[in-house]
């Protein structure tokens, strides 16, 4: 593409982290929005505003075309991610919310295992359009067809669920309301907004998405071109792409199962975060290209569960309908910031062996480890507190108003660390 149109230097970085500036101002609009008008309605017309943009990016014949439709491109994006992880907290108990978290992150590494394969497919058709027009039309023309389906079977919340009878929707409202999940009724709180914003724990899920998205939005733009680096062709580059994002597929299906078996997510994070920074370390050091591909493949099962693990931690423990909104916005948002980022720092002066990039990579997981340390011992210091306190706490004899904008600061609830 960037030869089709005549770019030149740095513009195709700025063109993929333009994407990135409307995305992240426009995740907690998004998920507000959604709350008012229904997931029914808000998701299937942002997936479709969101083809129309990725079919005009085949059109686009200039580098200042590429820029407005990349900037168009982020606004009806940034919805879905967020979108998707607070609906969830009105669907399904904590327990059940980790799974469909990991299975929903693990499309998007699904998607980048044959997405290379096809890419170098598509390039060696001969038709009236150059390759990647065929990428943009066939992925706006399957996601238009996928939001048609979805405005037909998505359901808003369980209260309004057409597919449940009273006796099945009277049981999942039991179960959904021992376990403290959101109720449609509760309204838009503006001052959950606050509450949200000035609370430093989400900031901090929010960072370790940030840097745990950093190293997963390299992979998926710069995988070919470090594989190329160490010395393959550019279509076999595109094929062996697929076996990074594999190894984080497998991950991530991985990280579906590992908090029933050990519900404690800092502790996951950690590992996980560790043995990144560990892999990326061999890669900035080693000259051989065979094991600076092996440690590729290891690096991204290392750092791919971490974003829905951190995911599920912070849906898990925010409490309050407005609060989660927000704060589901602003963990997936500080994502936007790593693509935004991580666009730049595998800088072409630094090839083959992109050694500041891997760097920067492996800083940001020990940023994450770090982190999720931090919280784990707030969040025990917290629980222990709130056990000792004498009075017992009794929600029936208060406002549900007043309840409901306590948050999670409720004495009665207790962190997940």
């Amino acid at each position: 593409m960037d030869v089709e149109l005549g770019l030149q230097g740095s513009q195709f970085n700025w063109i993929v982290s333009a994407f990135f500036f409307t995305y992240i101002f426009f995740e907690i609009p998004s998920n507000i929005v959604l709350k008012r008008v229904g997931a029914r309605i808000w998701l299937p017309f942002i997936a479709i505003c969101w083809s129309i943009m990725v079919a005009l990016m085949a059109a686009a014949k200039s580098y200042g075309s590429l820029i407005a439709v990349r900037v168009l491109l982020g606004v009806f994006e940034a919805g879905y991610v967020p979108g998707f992880i607070y609906l969830t907290s009105f669907w399904y108990t904590k327990r059940q919310q980790a799974p469909r978290i990991a299975l929903f992150f693990s499309a998007g590494v699904f998607a980048g295992i044959w997405a290379g394969p096809l890419a170098a497919r598509l390039q060696q058709i001969e038709g009236s359009l150059m390759g990647y027009q065929y990428i943009f039309i066939i992925e706006a023309s399957v996601t238009v067809a996928l939001a048609i389906i979805m405005a037909i079977v998505l359901q808003n919340y369980p209260e309004t669920a057409t597919f449940l009878t009273e006796e099945e929707r009277a049981a999942a409202l039991r179960m959904l309301a021992s376990d403290k999940a959101l109720s449609y009724n509760t309204g838009y709180r503006p001052r959950q907004v606050i509450r949200a914003l000035s609370d430093w724990t989400i900031w901090g899920y929010a960072i370790i998405f940030w840097a745990a998205a950093t190293g997963g939005a390299t992979q998926a733009i710069f995988g070919p071109t470090l594989i190329k680096a160490m010395g393959y062709t550019s279509t076999r580059a595109q094929v062996l792409s697929a076996a990074p994002s594999a190894c984080g597929f497998a991950s991530q299906i991985l990280s579906m199962f590992l908090p029933r078996l050990y519900p404690r997510f800092s502790v996951w994070i950690m590992l996980f975060s560790a043995a990144a920074c560990a892999f990326y370390a061999v890669i900035a050091t080693v000259e051989n290209i065979h094991v600076r591909f092996t440690f590729l493949c290891l690096s991204n099962f290392a750092l791919s569960p971490n974003m829905p693990l951190v995911s599920v931690w912070m849906s898990t423990n925010v409490m309050g309908v407005t609060k989660k909104g927000v704060a589901s916005a602003c963990t997936v948002m500080l994502g936007g910031v790593a693509g935004l980022i991580g666009s730049h720092i595998y800088r072409g002066k630094d090839y083959p062996q992109y050694r500041f990039g891997h760097i920067f990579v492996c800083v940001c997981n020990a940023v994450i480890f770090v982190i999720a340390l931090s919280l784990n011992l707030y969040f025990r210091y917290e629980n222990r507190r709130r056990d000792a306190q004498s009075e017992a706490f009794d929600a029936s004899a208060l406002p549900k108003d007043e309840v409901e904008d306590m948050c999670d600061s409720r004495p009665d609830h207790r962190y997940t660390w």
